[in-house]
């Protein structure tokens, strides 16, 4: 029986599927190379904070507002209304405050990393010494120490 069609050698339509496939590889390594290069500053360097300037009075209006606010901490700490642990927070949240009102970087929503990154040594210091306590169940760290700490650095600020 002879049959009209006659079937093609598999060699002579692999080819075409070779070209697809290179083809595909190359426009995906083309767009690797693009979007590199319009990318790369952007993927790259994180966006510095912009430290706002505030006026000496206002500033001096800040000290004393977060000043208030840490007497009374000290005086919830002291008559055994806070916990050292929550006596902790609330001190992390009284400088991270503070320093957010007195430059505009959004540091109370900062980890301690990020904090180290913005090269601010005495709200580092603090921050690190409050992580232990402030997380940890139990501590034996000294909350009036830390106020202390917190007071002289709320004071000297600029």
């Amino acid at each position: 029986m002879k049959v009209s069609v006659e079937l093609q050698e598999p060699n002579s339509y692999m080819s075409l599927w070779m070209i697809i496939a290179v083809a595909l590889v190359l426009l995906i390594i083309a767009a690797q190379i693009v979007f590199r290069v319009l990318f790369k500053g952007r993927l790259r360097k994180p966006k510095k904070p912009k430290i706002k300037k505030v006026p000496p009075k206002t500033l001096q209006e800040i000290k004393s507002k977060y000043l208030g606010v840490l007497y009374n901490i000290e005086m919830s700490s002291r008559s055994g209304q806070l916990t050292v642990r929550e006596s902790y927070q609330r001190l992390s949240g009284c400088i991270r405050d503070f320093v957010f009102e007195a430059t505009g970087i959004p540091v109370d929503k900062y980890s301690l990393s990020e904090i180290k990154k913005l090269r601010m040594p005495s709200l580092t210091r603090l921050v690190s010494e409050y992580y232990e306590p402030e997380f940890a169940r139990e501590t034996y760290s000294d909350i009036f120490s830390s106020i202390f700490k917190t007071r002289k650095v709320l004071e000297t600020w600029r």
